[in-house]
């Protein structure tokens, strides 16, 4: 079989294996416990999936050479033992199989992209025309009525892996908030106009949070402060231009944004302390998981880092 015939996604344990891949992440390289040589491990992946590689090498000159020859957001044509378990992996022979850089390559085998970008982001502009209380009328405008920031929006991935890495994966998630956002206002009787903004904003700082290559890539400033601080950074300073903006408002849309993966995530800002920001963190984290029961690989079950568990998807 010819490299690039096959995705992770095809691969069924015992395949021996021949493929390109992208390196996402590097974890090291060590000495054989009980014999002389080395091996590295990296995390690689198309756009159907991501397994660990694990390279066998004797030659430990040679095996550090090539540790070193790649790094993260390269591309690698490989061929080794497929192995189907909790962490899928590749191994790699040295002596016997293929392990190199390569720079011709198909971006598209590694980013997919949303095949209805354009009418989602049509729905996410019918929210925005939605939108009646003029302060968060006006703010939301400030946001999409401006090219720029409409095409870094509908072009951003909504996460760098997993669950919405693609293009158009944040205007997808941003809607699907939105729209639960939009229904359990009515259920329980809150602010519609106030929390559909909120679902509208609550991750605007994604866009200047990842840089799309043949990997998805988080930037510096996103490692630094979260793309919760962005968010919450890019909001208030659009807040900052609308003359007489209800300081209420301001205080509870920003704790909104800030706080909404608190119960989660212990190193944020600020714990959740209001109603609606509950109501926009259970809209984000059902989207998220709920996501991943759609996702295809030829199993009936598959494993959830979000939830720790096995979940159905058969």
């Amino acid at each position: 079989m010819e490299s690039g015939n096959k995705y992770v996604k095809d691969l069924r344990d015992g395949d021996y294996a021949h493929l390109q891949l992208v390196v996402r992440r590097k974890y090291g390289i060590r000495d054989y416990n009980n014999k002389f040589g080395k091996f590295f491990v990296l995390e690689a992946g198309d756009k159907t999936g991501n397994l660990i590689v694990k390279y066998w090498g004797r030659d430990v000159e040679n095996t550090e050479k090539l540790y070193n020859s790649v790094k993260e957001g390269d591309v690698i044509e490989i061929a080794g033992t497929y192995k189907k378990d909790r962490t899928p992996q590749i191994s790699v022979d040295g002596e016997y199989d293929k392990f190199i850089r390569v720079t011709n390559y198909d971006v598209g085998r590694f980013i997919n992209a949303a095949d209805n970008i354009d009418d989602a982001m049509n729905e996410v502009m019918k929210y925005v025309e939605s939108v009646g209380e003029e302060h968060l009328k006006k703010l939301l405008e400030l946001f999409f009525k401006s090219d720029r920031f409409v095409e870094e929006f509908r072009m951003a991935p909504g996460y760098p892996a997993g669950a919405y890495a693609y293009i158009g994966g944040l205007v997808d998630h941003t809607l699907n908030v939105t729209k639960t956002c939009e229904r359990l206002a009515e259920v329980y009787g809150l602010d519609r106009d106030f929390l559909v903004t909120s679902g509208l904003l609550h991750d605007v700082g994604k866009v200047k949070s990842y840089e799309v290559d043949t990997s998805i890539k988080v930037r510096s400033r996103a490692k630094l402060l979260g793309h919760t601080v962005i968010s919450y950074q890019m909001v208030e300073e659009k807040i900052r231009e609308i003359v007489d903006f209800p300081e209420d408002v301001r205080d509870n849309l920003l704790h909104t944004i800030l706080s909404h993966h608190s119960p989660i995530v212990d190193n944020v800002p600020q714990r959740i302390k209001t109603r609606e920001a509950y109501i926009l963190f259970y809209a984000d984290m059902l989207d998220l998981s709920l996501v991943e029961f759609e996702q295809e690989g030829g199993e009936e079950w598959m494993y959830s880092r979000r939830l720790g568990r096995e979940i159905y998807i058969g």
